[in-house]
């Protein structure tokens, strides 16, 4: 589409063109044709002054996650033993035993428990250990004594066994899934064949 005529040669030299009778008649039409003149008629097609914006939205990649869950630790905390009574542990083993821990993991097997004489000292000891059967359990009772000679032990809980030695004595039986093992600071095994009994009793 080609500019009007009007556009380019100016208004002034279009109006002799129109007659006087019919000046005012032809207003209309002349302020339609100057309208026009101050657009652009090329037919070309505009180029967009900006690309696209795309519409992807990009995303940080996510952290690593791990699916290895975290071993709880052990919380030692200064308390009466749950299975066992100080009274009955100091008559039995002979020892005066003022402070008592127990040593375990939130939600975990049953706690251990420290009997300490007023020097710090252990007198007696119970250690109690999870196992994944009842065979398992057997098995790490037997390993727990054999290096130190160890003999069987068939009367207390599922078995397992126990090693007097002259400054300690150790048994570990099974009990269920569960692992008891108890040292007493001394060589005495009917001391630790009471208080081992009276822990399978309790857990």
């Amino acid at each position: 589409m080609v500019e009007h005529r009007l556009c380019k040669a100016g208004v002034r030299g279009s109006i002799p063109l129109v007659s006087t009778a019919s000046r005012w008649s032809a207003v209309p039409v002349l302020a339609l044709l100057l309208a026009g003149c101050g657009t652009s008629t090329t037919d070309e097609p505009t180029a967009s002054s900006s690309a696209p914006a795309s519409t992807a939205a990009t995303s940080a990649p996510a952290p690593p996650t791990s699916s290895a869950a975290v071993p709880a630790e052990p919380v030692t905390t200064e308390q009466d033993c749950p299975y066992l009574d100080t009274a009955f542990v100091e008559d039995t083993v002979g020892q005066q035993t003022p402070t008592v821990t127990t040593t375990g993991i939130p939600g975990g097997p049953p706690p251990g428990c420290t009997f300490a004489k007023p020097n710090g000292e252990p007198a007696l000891t119970v250690e109690i250990t999870q196992a994944a059967d009842g065979v398992a359990a057997r098995t790490a009772a037997v390993e727990r004594v054999a290096g130190i000679g160890g003999t069987a032990v068939t009367d207390i809980a599922d078995g397992g066994g126990i090693a007097v030695g002259t400054s300690q004595t150790v048994l570990a039986v099974a009990d269920g899934t569960l692992v008891v093992v108890v040292t007493v600071n001394q060589e005495s095994s009917l001391q630790a064949r009471e208080i081992t009994q009276t822990v399978v009793a309790a857990v």
